[in-house]
């Protein structure tokens, strides 16, 4: 059976470690890079380990380093972010969401990396005027259009729902009471489960590239397709 090499940034956030998980597990992927900012064990009881290989990378000379760690990999998967926008200046936010995700895109690009799959948010827009947050994930997205991947896949979720609360009592309500009105709303801004988009990336992945220069732009009724 072929089998696949990915390599993942943003592997020990929410999202990022559910996929390492799902890829992980998989017989389809071969190997599984992961390059963080310091060594982690957090995989290191999960299934399928022997197929990971970690990478600690300086952020600042990070398109160098991805073009040497990304050779041979099939597919590269950003899941980058700063968790909560509001804890962190605009500049901070531009530098994880915009220029740090652009430099992995890049070094995967000239890599030879075919597909590459980007974690943004419900409406993602580089003209937004009334969301700093939807502007700069919009502008990540049109950076990494303009590289021409064989395949581009934007992941945008609403609401992600985590088993344990991360960021005090605003996250906890929007946990716990977003559900409750959630199935009033179009289903694009429905909550999805980490562990579901996880699953989603990895099996979305493992289509068959049968277009070039493909662009997809994913919401929840797509995720639903892959699990």
């Amino acid at each position: 059976m072929e089998t696949l090499k990915a390599i993942v940034i943003g592997a020990t956030g929410a999202v990022g470690s559910a996929l390492v998980c799902e890829l992980l597990a998989s017989a389809k992927w071969s190997k599984v890079i992961i390059l963080t900012r310091r060594q982690t064990d957090q995989f290191s009881a999960v299934e399928g380990n022997s197929k990971l290989i970690q990478h600690v990378v300086n952020m600042d000379r990070l398109e160098q380093d991805t073009v040497e760690f990304s050779q041979g990999c099939d597919v590269a998967f950003c899941t980058l972010g700063v968790g909560q926008p509001s804890k962190f200046t605009k500049e901070d936010v531009w530098k994880v969401d915009v220029e740090y995700s652009s430099a992995f895109a890049k070094a995967c690009h000239s890599a030879g990396v075919k597909q590459f799959s980007l974690l943004t948010a419900v409406y993602s827009n580089s003209s937004s005027r009334w969301s700093y947050y939807f502007r700069v994930k919009g502008t990540a997205e049109d950076k990494l259009r303009s590289l021409n991947f064989q395949r581009t896949s934007f992941f945008r979720p609403s609401l992600l729902a985590t088993k344990n609360v991360r960021y005090g009592f605003t996250d906890f309500i929007a946990q716990n009471g977003f559900p409750i009105i959630s199935c009033m709303l179009p289903s694009f801004l429905h909550e999805i489960k980490v562990e579901a988009l996880g699953r989603a990336m990895r099996v979305n992945a493992e289509k068959e590239l049968k277009e070039e220069n493909m662009v997809e732009i994913l919401h929840y009724k797509d995720f639903l397709k892959y699990l």
